[in-house]
């Protein structure tokens, strides 16, 4: 049996909650969103029933924003995404039209981001740790390597679980 490649790759957007229409053009603006991690999910899922302007002009909260992805799936009839495409498009949301400052560098408020904003960027761009996108287990193997190898201050047992949690939360894989 052959598979249309095109039409399986629509398929798994769909099943994954972020489908884009075949049409987008590789490189397209996006209507000027933000660049960064979650950027075409947020994109294609709010567009799919109002303009990205109503998005855009919002500005809330964390728990507002997570509280509007529940209210769009159960009142609305958006599609509910995976887990982990859900945390991806409720942390750009966060990082570019949140409330919180914007001094974290695009840090998602979260528990623990304290400690990986001063810990990550002593050697190295908080742009790196946003793109890993490892399990728990990898995180803690990068950490171990960091202080072994690379000469990073070794973090005490609860700033070791508060990086963990953070990173495998919001840059972990589910």
């Amino acid at each position: 049996m052959r598979i249309n490649r095109k039409l399986l790759s629509v398929i798994l957007l769909v099943g994954w909650g972020l489908y884009a229409p075949v049409s987008l053009a590789a490189g397209e603006e996006f209507e000027g969103l933000p660049e960064g991690p979650g950027r075409e999910a947020a994109y294609f899922n709010c567009t799919a029933c109002h303009s990205i302007q109503q998005v855009t002009q919002q500005g809330m909260d964390r728990e507002d924003w997570n509280e509007v992805l529940d209210r769009m799936v159960k009142s609305n009839g958006m599609h509910p995404m995976l887990p982990w495409a859900r945390t991806m498009v409720l942390n750009y949301l966060v990082t570019h039209y949140g409330t919180d400052d914007q001094d974290w560098l695009g840090l998602p408020p979260g528990e623990g981001r304290e400690e990986v904003f001063y810990t990550c960027q002593a050697c190295h761009s908080l742009k790196t740790v946003q793109q890993q996108g490892l399990s728990k287990d990898s995180w803690k193997e990068t950490l171990v390597w960091m202080v072994e190898e690379q000469g990073m201050s070794e973090p005490e047992p609860g700033e070791l679980k508060l990086l963990l949690n953070y990173l495998s939360i919001y840059y972990g894989i589910n």
